[in-house]
């Protein structure tokens, strides 16, 4: 058993056997605010799952788009993507939605709900600017090749002038 929950039966124990809060917590080495919960807790439970902690999560998400209006809007987007030329993004959607006579949902929701559903794909923008960043990292890298190269001829060039110099002089020197 854990240490945490034997110290909350203990606070319990203790508070049964006439002990008040503020000594339960200094016996226990625990607030006395801490006692107060687990005893509040075994009154208002009690049973013989007082003891174990409780989820933090909310019972109820109150802005979760309701089931129908999300099967709709995956719905209305595939019917688009049949139509040949139509617009099919969150704004034409939003136009289904009022040409049948329900209230859509935000373009925002209407957009998140598409992404959750895997029907948003890569826009043209974005496809646009890999081409164009791997055009420029191809360019870059062949330049680097290209400076590269002319370094190695370069130095190989200023190897022959400086031995041809050092033979001229040698010459005029001896």
């Amino acid at each position: 058993m854990n240490d945490e929950i034997i110290l909350r039966k203990q606070a319990v124990e203790l508070h049964l056997k006439g002990f008040n809060k503020s000594e339960i917590a200094e016996k226990l080495g625990k607030s006395r605010q801490w006692v107060h919960k687990w005893i509040g807790r075994y009154l208002q439970i009690g049973g013989d799952s007082w003891y174990k902690s409780l989820s933090t999560a909310p019972g109820k998400i109150i802005n979760k788009t309701k089931g129908e209006i999300e099967d709709l809007v995956v719905s209305i987007r595939t019917a688009l993507d049949g139509q040949k030329y139509s617009q099919k993004g969150a704004l034409s959607i939003m136009y289904e939605f009022k040409r049948i006579g329900i209230t859509p949902p935000s373009i925002t929701t209407i957009n998140r709900i598409l992404k959750r559903h895997h029907l948003v794909g890569e826009s043209m923008n974005k496809m646009v600017k890999k081409k164009i960043i791997q055009i420029i990292i191809l360019s870059f890298s062949r330049w680097i090749w290209l400076a590269q190269n002319t370094l190695l001829e370069a130095s190989v060039f200023t190897f022959w002038i400086l031995l041809i110099r050092k033979i001229i002089m040698q010459e005029f020197i001896l």
